[in-house]
């Protein structure tokens, strides 16, 4: 039996399959033959770049070894220590990225200096970003005064006299979650969305208009804000917000988006 039909045995994926392959393939080229050196086999895998390339070509190593029906403790005492150092350096970047990172304190402060300054677009775009964590798709949004103006397709902000509807057609999860709609009746946004005509236009430079609307606050990006805001409201009421704001389903967010 060869090493690929024994990984097939193992109901692994295709992809699975693949990727212990190359590995192994990648190690013979750089080393040689796979040895039963355990030592020497880590000493050469410890040249790998990274952490998670260590790992994973320890995994594939292990596998090749397993198939070979050799002893591959010191391999999984090896993959248990990256796995813990990887964490611990994750962990970190952690720690430095929130020490970092403005607080929805320091964006609401920021959101009173734009008002201030009368830069209404920035300010309606940071609104937006901070209270519906919005994508920048989101943003491409024109501001009309009735319903009939909207259409089914493109994204609106349609503003009455005490209160403005926010409509999205338009954006990433559109197709799984449909159309979604804000009421929102802040007396600042009501005063600069009555300032502007649009929110951002489809011709736009978006990353360049959002970087100028987020300069005070160093520059973050739409996906940032979404963190910051799942960091500091992080309870399960708190995630479902998120959730039904951003389209976003929950498993997503806590895998890809919470810092904490």
């Amino acid at each position: 039996m060869d090493f690929k039909r024994h990984l097939e045995e193992q109901k692994l994926s295709e992809y699975t399959i693949k990727t212990h392959i190359n590995k192994v393939a990648s190690y013979k080229q750089q080393y040689g033959n796979i040895g039963y050196n355990l030592d020497f086999i880590i000493s050469n895998i410890d040249k790998e770049p990274t952490i998670s390339t260590r790992k994973s070509m320890a995994g594939s190593i292990s596998k090749y070894l397993q198939y070979k029906k050799k002893d591959t403790k010191k391999l999984a005492d090896y993959i248990f220590k990256q796995t813990a150092d990887f964490q611990k350096d994750k962990d970190k970047r952690t720690a430095e990225t929130k020490h970092e990172l403005p607080t929805l304190k320091n964006i609401k402060a920021e959101l009173n200096t734009l008002y201030e300054k009368e830069d209404y677009r920035s300010f309606v775009i940071l609104f937006l970003m901070v209270n519906y964590q919005v994508r920048n798709k989101d943003l491409i949004a024109t501001v009309v005064s009735s319903k009939r103006e909207t259409n089914n397709t493109d994204n609106f902000i349609i503003v009455g006299k005490s209160q403005a509807t926010y409509v999205r057609n338009d954006y990433k999860t559109a197709f799984k979650y449909g159309a979604k709609t804000n009421i929102i009746k802040n007396k600042k946004f009501m005063n600069a969305i009555n300032q502007i005509g649009y929110v951002l236009k489809p011709s736009d430079n978006v990353d360049r208009v959002i970087k100028k609307a987020t300069a005070g606050i160093g520059g973050i990006t739409e996906g940032t804000i979404a963190k910051i805001v799942l960091s500091q409201n992080n309870t399960m009421n708190g995630l479902k917000k998120v959730s039904k704001n951003r389209g976003t389903d929950p498993v997503t967010l806590i895998e890809s988006y919470n810092i904490t």
